[in-house]
Order: C-alpha cells, then structure tokens, then sequence
C-alpha cells in the first residue's frame, strides 16, 4: 500500500514517466505559443538538484472524468501555467502549458516572494 492516494500528483525519482497526446501537441503551440514538450523540460526540474524556481501545485480537482492539477512555475523570465493528470506506471500526463495569465501570475509571485525565492 502506498502512502498516496492513485491520483495524487506526484513525482518519483526513477519510476516517474512524462507524456502527452501528440496528436495535442501541435494544438497546444498554435493556442498557447508552448510545446508540451516544453512541460517535461519544467517537470524533470523536480527531480534535478540543482537551485530552481518555486513550482506551485494545486489540490486535485476533477475534469472530463479525470484527476487533474494545475501547476506554475517561472521559466526564462515567464509564469507558466501547466494542466497534469496521473495515469498507470508512475506517469504524469501533460494537458495543456500556456502563459499564466496576470492573475495567475500575481499569485504566483506573491507566493514567490513570501516564501523567500524573489528578494
């Protein structure tokens, strides 16, 4: 048994895998100007070491009946705002990477800053 729940979104060094639907990968670029290629890039950040921005999850949430969660993160100088779903063998399945918008990004960096990664 394991201490979390099927649909948590998570993260585990050597067993996580990162896909997307190809056929949605064309689709995300023309509406959001991003590759979901791009988010796999943003998720192995978790794993590496090394000193990265802050990445905010939220609480699942479910939609089209399915488990999702919203991510952002700071990229080359942009929030980015990212959709995951959890599917079988420890992968994490990207939906949708944009821009987030000025709300999105306000929250982001309030939290940024409160926790100590912007001065």
């Amino acid at each position: 048994m394991t201490p979390w729940a099927e649909t948590d979104f998570r993260v585990v060094i050597g067993s996580t895998g990162i896909a997307y639907d190809p056929n949605k990968e064309e689709i995300n670029r023309t509406k959001h100007g991003y590759s979901l290629e791009s988010a796999v890039h943003l998720l192995q950040r978790l794993v590496f070491p090394v000193p990265s921005p802050l990445f905010m999850t939220t609480e699942p949430f479910e939609e089209n009946g399915e488990v999702r969660h919203n991510h952002m993160t700071l990229d080359d100088g942009h929030v980015l705002f990212f959709v995951t779903t959890m599917r079988p063998g420890e992968t994490v399945r990207v939906i949708s990477l944009r821009r987030a918008s000025d709300t999105e990004k306000e929250l982001y960096l309030a939290n940024a800053k409160a926790l100590g990664y912007i001065p």
